[in-house]
């Protein structure tokens, strides 16, 4: 990730023990290993969430491409989606009366 050498961390050791000294550093550095921690985790959760919206950004146009999600195919599930509306609409409305057989007996 960083390209960094053995005499730049070195040099960067020797800097921040001089600055913050040596009975603070260990808990400084625990704290900074925490927070890289934490940064770390979030670019992770956010590279996953931009390579989940890309696959799926990919999947959409794939199914473009092959007339899978086509507009007129929407359309049509729209209306049989509509039809199947109406008939459930219709289906709990009460029957009308059916004559019996037995009526002209």
């Amino acid at each position: 990730m960083f390209d960094i050498g053995f005499s730049e961390l070195l040099l960067v050791l020797v800097v921040a023990l001089i600055v913050v000294g040596p009975e603070r550093l260990p808990g400084v550095a625990r704290k900074l290993g925490i927070y890289i921690r934490k940064a770390r985790e979030a670019f992770d959760s956010v590279k996953q969430e931009v390579e989940k919206e890309l696959d799926t950004a990919a999947l959409q146009e794939q199914l473009r491409q092959n007339n899978i999600l086509d507009d007129s195919l929407v359309q049509e599930v729209k209306s049989s989606a509509d039809e199947l509306r109406d008939l459930a609409r219709k289906a709990g409305e009460p029957l009308p009366e059916v004559k019996k057989w037995t009526d002209n007996e």
